[in-house]
Parts: structure tokens; C-alpha cells; sequence
């Protein structure tokens, strides 16, 4: 089972075996938990990551990745993210209430499950929503989508799509 989840989140190591694949995550994992959050880690490795884990993952095991990523940030963090979710989403991104961990898990969650581009937060910062990678990289890089500035540089959208890939990898790797 863990084979068959972990087969595509290493594109092009077709060759690994379950071994190497599971090495391979618990790498990412311990990279993104040790020190700084947004540090250890590119922001595409991040971006990868998340879009070949997040349409593994059910509806609570995605807002359970969200909810411990959004526990490592900061509340001014969070606050600013989930402006930054509205700006370049407008009224694709449901609102909620407040800005604590499980509130912007369920933003969050409620946009993965809602996008037709099927990207979730790779596709509202730029990454392309085809999960196979590339994305729109020159409108990303050109601050498009309404939320200014460069967003493969913002840290906070690199912790977001690396968390919740790194805490659904980790548990994945403990079924």
C-alpha cells in the first residue's frame, strides 16, 4: 500500500524501489520539521510535493496536514496567508471566520476540494493545476493573480504546499 502511494510523489525514479521511495519522504519530511519551516527545502520541491500528494489525500487527511502546517506558522503568518488566499483568489476561496490553525485548514481544504484546475494552492500560487508540474511559472514569477510580488519567493505559500505534503508523507509512511 505504501508502495502504491508513495509510486508517484518521486517522478522519474521510476527504477526505486519501496525502499528508496520511502527514504525519499522521510528526507522531505525531516527537512521541512527541522529549523525555520520555510527553510531546507526549494519552493518547487515544495510545489511538487504537494501537487502529487494532495489528490491522494481524503477531504480530513488533507485539512489534518493543513491544520499541523498552519500550527507551525506564526498568528500574524497566518493572518497574512489567509489575506493572501483572498487576494489571489477572490471568491474562489470561501471565507471563514477566524485565522487559527483549523480555520484556515478548512479554507484551505474547502478550495482543494472546490478547484477545477485540480491544483488546490499550487494552482491559486501560480504552480499550475495539471499535477504533473510546470504550472504557470512566468505569472508566478511576474506576481499574477492579483496578490503582487514575486509568490515562488513568499515564504508562507512554500509552508503551506510543503506542509501539507510533508504531514501527509508522514503518514503515509506510519500506515
Amino acid at each position: 500500500m505504501v508502495d502504491q502511494l508513495l509510486g508517484g510523489l518521486f517522478g522519474g525514479h521510476e527504477n526505486e524501489d519501496t525502499t528508496q521511495k520511502q527514504a525519499r519522504a522521510k528526507d522531505f519530511v525531516s527537512r521541512f520539521e527541522t529549523g525555520a519551516p520555510h527553510e531546507g527545502y526549494s519552493t518547487e520541491e515544495a510545489a511538487h510535493n504537494y501537487r502529487q500528494v494532495a489528490g491522494r489525500l481524503s477531504p480530513q487527511e488533507y485539512e489534518d496536514a493543513a491544520t499541523q502546517t498552519f500550527g507551525k506558522m506564526q498568528p500574524d503568518q497566518r493572518k497574512q496567508f489567509k489575506r493572501m488566499m483572498k487576494e489571489r483568489g477572490g471568491n474562489r476561496v470561501p471565507d471563514v471566520a477566524g485565522d487559527d490553525p483549523r480555520d484556515l485548514a478548512q479554507m484551505a481544504g474547502r478550495f482543494h476540494q472546490q478547484d477545477s484546475s485540480g491544483g488546490g494552492l499550487a494552482s491559486l500560487f501560480g504552480f499550475g493545476g495539471d499535477n504533473k508540474g510546470g504550472g504557470n511559472l512566468l505569472q508566478a514569477s511576474q506576481g499574477g493573480g492579483g496578490g503582487g510580488g514575486s509568490i515562488m519567493d513568499n515564504p508562507l505559500a512554500k509552508v503551506a504546499m510543503g506542509g501539507i505534503a510533508a504531514f501527509a508523507m508522514k503518514k503515509m509512511l506510519d500506515r
